[in-house]
C-alpha cells in the first residue's frame, strides 16, 4: 500500500481515540474472559499431578476411562474401570519388569478389641506399596490376619507393632495383627492374597496393575513392550500422568472443567461478539466522513478496509496483553474457588502455559481483522458521493430479509419455553436458557426495524403537549434507528443474561428442594465414610427400623439420533430395597421395594425419552463402563429431587461399585442413631428431611461466573453509549447555534436515554421473564419467576442508570467545548 494511505491511519486514530479506546476495552474484557476459559480447557486436557501412593510404580496399566462413541465425542467414566488381574502375570514376563502387582482400593472398618470406637480407612495390597521399597518398622504382611498401617494412622490411633484389631469389610470380619508400621501413603495394607479375597470386586478383576522396573531399565522402552504384551484395550501410563490414573478425582476434575468450559463457551462468545462488534461499528461510524473523503480522493475499497482493520488491530493490541494476563489470574481464582467448593480436586494443578494465551491472542486478532473489514465493507464500496451522504445520516433502512430473520429468531426463542408445560424435565431448562440467548441475537438482527417502527408510532402520537426536548429525543431515536437498536440490544443482553441465569438456577433449586422435602421421609441422615458393614450393624441396632445407603453414581446410555450413535451420561442414585421406608418418590408405576438384584427405577420423563416401561429391560453402562441390562421395576415423578435413575445397590456392588458410602438414611429412634454415630468418629447425624444437595455449590458457581461477565457487559455498554454520544458533536453544536441551551440539550439526551432504557428493559424482560415464568409454571406450578423478584426492578434501574449516566457524561463533555470548536 502506498505510504500516502498510511498517513490517514495514524491521523484518524488520533482523531478518534475515544472510539478506539472503547474497542480496546472490549478486547481487554473479552480476552480476559475467553483466556480464563481457554486456561480451564487446557487444564482439563493437559494438567497432570504426580502420583503419591503409587509413586513407586514406574508404569501403571489401567482400563480406558471413557466409552468410545462412533461419530461422536467419547464419554468420560466417573468410576474406576476394572482390569483383569491376570494381566499382572503377562506383564511380569516382559523383560526389565521387576514386579507387577494388582492394585485394589476398598474401605475397611477397624476397631480395637474392647473399644466401641470404629474408624474407616482405605485398604490396599502390600505388594503395590512394596514396589517403592518404603521404610518399614516390623515385617510385611504375608498371610491372612497380617496388616501394616502407615505412620499417620498409627500415630492418630495410638497403635504399635503387635497390636490386634477387628477388621470388617462388608459382612466379613477378621481379627488382624499389626505386623509393621510403614512410612508411605495408604493407611492400611493387607497381604496380597487377603486383599484379593476381601476386595468387593467381581472375581478376576482389579483396579489397575502397578509395575516396578529394574534399576537400569528404560521406562519408555519397557512401557512400549508392556503395550505390546497387553494389547490395545488397555492404557499404559508413565511419568506425572500416573497421578490422574491413581486418583480418579484428578481425572474427574479435568472432565468437570472441560464440561464447564464448554458450557460457558457459547455465552462468552456471544458476549464478546456483541460487545466487540458494537464497539467496532461505533468506531467505523465515527469515521464515516473521513472515509468518504478518502474515497473521494481516490482510495480504493481495499485500501479503506485495510486502513480500518489496521486501526482496529492496533486498538486490540492495547487491550490484548493485559486482558490475557487477567484471564490467567481469573482462571487460577476460579479453580481455587471450585476446589474450595469441592467441585474439583485440590490436587489438580492449573495449566499456566503460554499456549492458551497465544491461542486466544491469535484468534482475537484474526476475529478483529475480519470484524473490522465487515463493519466497513458497505462504506468502502459506496461511491464517493453516496458515502458523503451516509456520513451525515444513517444508511438506508435494513432489508426485509434481515428483519424477517430477526423476528423469526425471536419467535423461535420464545417457543421452547412452552416445552415446560408439556415436558417438565431438564430439557425445559436447557430450552428456556438457550432460547433467551437466541432471542437476543434475533433482537440485534431485527432491532433497527423494530426501533424505527416503535419510535415512529410514538412520534406520530405525540401532540402539542409534547415538550421540544421530548419531541427531539423521540425523533432522534427514530431517525437514528440503527444507533438506537445497537444500544437497546446490548442493554437488553445485560438484563436478559442476569435474569435468565438467576431465575433458571433458582427455579431449579426450588423444584429440587420441594421434591426432596416431600420425598425424604427418613428420621435421620448419617454422613461420613461408611462401609457396607457399618450399614449392617446400624440396621441391627435396637430402635433402628431401616438403614438405607444412598450411593451417588452415573450411568451411560447409548442411543441413535437421526441414524448417528450418541451417548449420554445421567446422574443416578443407588439405594437398597428398603427405600420405601425412607423415600417417597411419588411412584407412578411399579414398586421401589422391588429394587433388588439387577434392577432400576426411572423418572417418568427418562422412561418416556427412552421408550421403556415397568417390566422392560434397557441397556446401560454403569459408571465404570460395565455393560448391564437391568429390569425397570418402577417409575416415579420426583426426578428433579432424586435424579433420573435409581439403581439397586445390588446392581452396583455386583460390579465393584458402591465400595464406600457417604450417606445413609435411617428410619427409627433418633437417640439410638445418635448413640451409634458417637462410636464412629467422623460421622455426622442430621435431620432426614433433606439431602446433601449441590444447590449451594451450583449457586456459587453461577455467581462467580455471572459477576465477571455481567461486570464486563455493563462497563462495555457504558463505554459504547458514551462513545456513540460523543460522535454527536456536530449535531449538538447545531442545536446550540439555533438557540438550544445546554440545559435543554441535556434534557433531550436524558429523554433519549430514558427511551432507549425503556425499550431495552421491555425487550430484556420479554426475552427473559416470560420464558422463566412459563418454566416456573411448568415445573413448580407458579406462573412467575422463582427467585428474588426484586432483581427485576433492580436490574432495570441499573441499566437505566448506566444508559443515562453514560450519555449525560458524554454530553457534558461536548457542551464544555466552544460551539465553533
Amino acid at each position: 500500500m502506498p505510504a500516502s494511505t498510511r498517513l490517514p491511519a495514524r491521523a484518524l486514530a488520533r482523531g478518534h481515540l475515544g472510539a478506539l479506546l472503547a474497542v480496546a476495552f472490549a478486547i481487554f474484557g473479552g480476552t480476559a474472559l475467553i483466556s480464563a476459559g481457554a486456561v480451564l480447557t487446557e487444564t482439563s486436557l493437559s494438567a497432570q499431578a504426580p502420583p503419591e501412593r503409587l509413586a513407586g510404580a514406574a508404569v501403571l496399566v489401567s482400563a480406558p476411562q471413557q466409552v468410545e462413541v462412533v461419530e461422536d465425542f467419547d464419554v468420560r467414566l466417573t468410576e474406576r474401570a476394572p482390569v483383569p488381574t491376570a494381566l499382572a502375570g503377562r506383564i511380569a514376563d516382559v523383560p526389565e519388569v521387576a514386579a507387577a502387582a494388582a492394585d485394589v482400593t476398598f474401605p475397611v472398618s477397624l476397631t480395637a478389641p474392647g473399644s466401641d470406637r470404629t474408624v474407616t480407612d482405605d485398604a490396599h495390597s502390600w505388594a503395590v506399596a512394596a514396589l517403592g521399597d518404603p521404610a518399614l518398622r516390623g515385617t510385611a504382611p504375608r498371610t491372612t490376619g497380617d496388616v501394616v498401617v502407615n505412620e499417620e494412622a498409627a500415630e492418630s490411633a495410638g497403635l504399635a507393632v503387635g497390636d490386634r484389631l477387628d477388621l470388617t469389610v462388608g459382612d466379613a470380619h477378621r481379627s488382624v495383627r499389626i505386623t509393621g508400621i510403614v512410612d508411605s501413603p495408604g493407611a492400611v495394607h493387607l497381604a496380597p492374597v487377603e486383599a484379593a479375597a476381601l476386595a468387593p470386586l467381581p472375581d478376576g478383576v482389579s483396579d489397575l496393575i502397578a509395575v516396578g522396573l529394574s534399576e537400569d531399565a528404560d521406562t519408555a522402552e519397557v512401557a512400549a513392550d508392556i503395550e505390546d504384551a497387553v494389547g490395545g484395550d488397555y492404557t499404559v501410563t508413565t511419568g506425572d500422568a500416573r497421578g490422574a490414573v491413581e486418583s480418579l478425582a484428578i481425572g474427574n476434575a479435568r472432565g468437570e472443567l472441560l464440561e464447564l468450559a464448554a458450557s460457558l463457551a457459547g455465552i462468552l462468545l456471544l458476549l464478546v461478539g456483541f460487545i466487540t462488534a458494537g464497539a467496532l461499528a461505533i468506531s467505523v461510524a465515527n469515521q464515516r466522513r473521513e472515509l468518504a473523503l478518502l474515497r473521494a480522493v481516490g482510495a480504493t475499497p481495499r485500501q479503506i478496509r485495510s486502513l480500518v482493520a489496521r486501526q482496529a488491530s492496533l486498538a486490540a493490541l492495547v487491550g490484548l496483553a493485559p486482558g490475557v494476563a487477567l484471564g490467567y489470574v481469573l482462571a487460577g481464582w476460579f479453580c481455587d474457588e471450585l476446589a474450595r467448593a469441592g467441585v474439583v480436586s485440590t490436587a489438580l494443578p492449573v495449566a499456566y502455559t503460554p499456549i492458551a494465551g497465544l491461542t486466544v491472542a491469535a484468534l482475537t486478532l484474526l476475529v478483529v481483522q475480519c470484524a473490522a473489514r465487515l463493519a466497513v465493507w458497505r462504506a468502502s464500496r459506496r461511491p464517493a458521493t453516496e458515502a458523503m451522504g451516509d456520513a451525515q445520516v444513517e444508511p438506508r433502512r435494513p432489508s426485509r430479509i434481515r428483519t424477517a430473520t430477526g423476528l423469526t429468531l425471536i419467535a423461535a426463542s420464545l417457543a421452547p419455553a412452552f416445552l415446560a408445560l408439556v415436558i417438565p424435565g431438564e430439557e425445559a431448562f436447557l430450552s428456556a436458557v438457550s432460547g433467551t440467548l437466541l432471542g437476543i441475537v434475533g433482537l440485534a438482527v431485527a432491532g433497527p426495524a423494530l426501533a424505527r417502527t416503535i419510535t415512529g408510532r410514538l412520534a406520530r402520537r405525540s401532540d402539542g403537549r409534547t415538550s421540544a426536548t421530548g419531541w427531539l429525543a423521540l425523533n432522534n431515536t427514530h431517525a437514528y434507528a440503527l444507533r438506537t437498536a445497537g444500544s437497546v440490544s446490548v442493554l437488553a443482553l445485560a438484563i436478559g443474561l442476569t435474569l435468565t441465569q438467576v431465575y433458571a438456577q433458582s427455579t431449579l433449586e426450588d423444584v429440587t428442594r420441594a421434591e426432596q422435602s416431600a420425598g425424604m421421609i427418613a428420621d435421620m441422615r448419617i454422613s461420613g465414610p461408611l462401609t457396607a458393614g457399618d450399614v449392617t450393624t446400624l440396621a441391627a441396632t435396637p430402635g433402628v427400623d431401616a438403614a438405607v445407603p444412598l450411593v451417588p453414581t452415573t450411568v451411560l446410555r447409548t442411543s441413535r439420533t437421526l441414524g448417528d450413535a450418541t451417548a449420554e451420561r445421567y446422574p443416578a442414585l443407588g439405594v437398597g430395597p428398603e427405600a420405601p421406608h425412607v423415600l417417597d418418590l411419588d411412584v407412578a408405576a411399579g414398586d421401589l421395594a422391588d429394587l433388588r438384584g439387577d434392577s432400576i427405577a426411572l423418572d417418568v420423563n427418562a422412561a418416556r425419552r427412552w421408550g421403556v416401561a415397568v417390566g422392560d429391560r434397557t441397556e446401560l453402562r454403569l459408571g465404570n463402563g460395565v455393560a448391564v441390562n437391568p429390569l425397570v421395576v418402577a417409575t416415579y415423578r420426583r426426578g428433579f429431587g432424586f435424579g433420573g435413575v435409581i439403581a439397586s445397590t445390588d446392581l452396583l456392588t455386583s460390579h465393584g461399585l458402591a465400595r464406600s458410602l457417604d450417606t445413609v438414611l435411617v428410619d427409627g429412634d433418633s437417640a439410638a442413631v445418635t448413640a451409634w454415630a458417637e462410636d464412629h468418629p467422623a460421622h455426622a447425624v442430621a435431620s432426614g428431611s433433606s439431602l446433601n444437595g449441590a444447590s449451594d455449590v451450583d449457586r456459587w458457581i453461577s455467581l462467580i461466573v455471572l459477576v465477571p461477565m455481567l461486570g464486563y457487559v455493563l462497563v462495555a455498554v457504558g463505554n459504547s453509549l458514551r462513545t456513540a454520544t460523543g460522535r454527536r458533536r456536530e449535531e449538538l453544536a447545531l442545536l446550540r447555534m439555533v438557540g438550544a441551551t445546554p440545559r435543554q440539550i441535556r434534557a433531550m439526551v436524558t429523554r433519549e436515554a430514558a427511551l432507549i432504557s425503556a425499550l431495552a428493559i421491555t425487550a430484556g424482560l420479554i426475552l427473559s421473564v416470560l420464558p422463566m415464568s412459563v418454566l416456573a409454571l411448568g415445573v413448580v406450578g407458579r406462573p412467575w419467576p422463582q427467585g428474588p423478584l426484586w432483581l427485576i426492578p433492580a436490574a432495570s434501574i441499573v441499566v437505566a442508570l448506566i444508559a443515562t449516566g453514560s450519555m449525560r457524561a458524554a454530553t457534558r463533555r461536548i457542551l464544555q467545548r466552544p460551539v465553533m470548536g
